[in-house]
């Protein structure tokens, strides 16, 4: 059987620590058992300076919640086209009593990590669990991780985030 697990601010600060010395300055800690499960929970740890590339889920069963459990995000919306909806994107921040999001489906998105973070995140998945290949679609009008374009951009993303209100 597997054992209960707390989520205490011991953890939050070691899963910061390790983002802050991985590569793509993010990490996760996952509490489900493997890929098959259909409701993947996570913690995951976003640094500032971490590029999400901006990507939808297609499924029906992929809708994905977050809780905010420290720091300041920033969740853009796009439209099909790649532009800012700024009406739908929202900065979440505990301290000013906004703490997460639930997205549905086919919604273009992507998160800005404006201090360290650490979100809860639940995603649902298909019949047969996560598969990789399926499990998000990445937006053609975003640099790919790793591009050289993609520091440029983010720069342009964060620009954005930081006047959200």
């Amino acid at each position: 059987m597997k054992s209960i697990q707390a989520i205490t601010s011991q953890k939050l600060d070691k899963l910061i620590e390790q983002a802050r010395l991985s590569p793509r300055l993010r990490t996760i800690h996952c509490f489900h058992e493997g890929d098959w499960e259909h409701c993947h929970r996570m913690l995951n740890a976003l640094c500032v300076g971490t590029y999400v590339r901006p990507h939808r889920h297609a499924d029906k069963h992929q809708s994905e919640c977050f809780i905010l459990m420290r720091g300041k995000l920033a969740l853009l919306i796009f439209d099909d086209d790649g532009t800012v909806d700024t009406a739908h994107s929202l900065l979440l921040s505990p301290a000013d009593g906004i703490y997460g999001m639930d997205i549905p489906p086919m919604i273009w998105h992507t998160l800005v990590a404006l201090e360290d973070s650490v979100i809860y995140e639940v995603k649902g998945h298909p019949s047969g669990g996560y598969v990789g290949e399926r499990d998000k679609s990445f937006a053609p009008w975003s640099p790919a991780e790793g591009d050289d374009a993609a520091p440029a951009y983010l720069k342009q993303l964060e620009a954005y985030a930081e006047n959200l209100s």
